[in-house]
């Protein structure tokens, strides 16, 4: 998947593995209403829900959230620490899936009937979710690294992120950046880190979107385009991700926990709930 650049190509996989996937019917009305521009998504490559999560409903993630430690994924050696106590070299501080995965409030997220059915149809098969994570993106750092700089991410022929903001975002405490209607251009399809002004001298300025937002925003991003986590400078940035794919993702090791009484698709959740 991550050598697979030419579109053509890229389109014949995507169709390929889309006649092996079930047709399932949804389950509806799971979770709020939310309007979600689907052709935006496909033609600019992100599309904007709006204010998803009240100031109520983070406090209440947090709350649950407080007792899990995090881990820097680039520097494991560090082991695991409390969210108050990140070591001063880490840059990005995770939360485990299977802590993540026993919050209810985040499967309700990851499992909203309009952004189930959106993906969908983005994706032209029944989504699977492929991951969920969290993080917080530290700041006072001197140098952007890892996904702090420009990049594609390749994990399937197809796919899509949700995003959500749990911490108000400014300019200064490291919004999510994209560049608009990368997604389906042929340039620059090697696979690697990319400084500002490589992006810049091909898409220009003008294309490159900040998301500063307020906490509990939230986004529909193909992250096929180009996109990074900005380099915070003031306050620590804390945000919700779910993947949707076609297919699991191969450097992943799925460990699905038992999770009573839901009412979640089984077949979206196989990876990350035990069916």
């Amino acid at each position: 998947m991550r050598m697979i650049r030419a579109k053509k190509i890229r389109e014949f996989f995507v169709q390929k593995a889309i006649k092996k996937i079930p047709k399932i019917d949804l389950p509806k009305n799971n979770g709020k209403s939310v309007s979600i521009n689907k052709n935006e998504l496909t033609e600019k490559g992100y599309t904007e829900l709006g204010l998803f999560l009240s100031s109520d409903e983070i406090d209440n993630i947090l709350q649950k959230m407080a007792s899990f430690k995090c881990f820097d994924p680039f520097r494991k050696e560090l082991g695991e620490f409390r969210s108050n106590e990140i070591p001063k070299q880490v840059h990005v501080a995770n939360y485990k899936r299977k802590d993540i995965s026993v919050v209810k409030e985040l499967l309700d997220i990851a499992n909203n009937s309009d952004i189930l059915i959106a993906v969908r149809d983005f994706l032209g098969a029944t989504p699977t979710i492929t991951n969920i994570n969290m993080w917080w993106s530290i700041p006072g750092k001197e140098e952007a690294e890892q996904a702090q700089l420009f990049h594609r991410d390749v994990d399937d022929y197809k796919f899509c992120k949700l995003f959500v903001y749990l911490t108000d975002v400014k300019m200064e405490d490291g919004p999510h950046v994209y560049v608009e209607g990368t997604s389906s251009s042929p340039k620059l399809r090697k696979i690697k880190r990319y400084i500002d002004k490589e992006i810049i001298d091909v898409f220009g300025e003008k294309a490159i979107k900040y998301f500063v937002k307020p906490k509990g925003s939230a986004f529909l991003v193909d992250t096929y385009g180009f996109h990074k986590g900005l380099l915070p400078k003031q306050n620590k940035r804390l945000l919700f991700q779910v993947q949707y794919s076609l297919n699991p993702i191969g450097i992943e090791n799925y460990e699905p926990i038992v999770f009573e009484n839901h009412n979640y698709n089984k077949y979206v959740n196989r990876l990350i709930l035990k069916t």
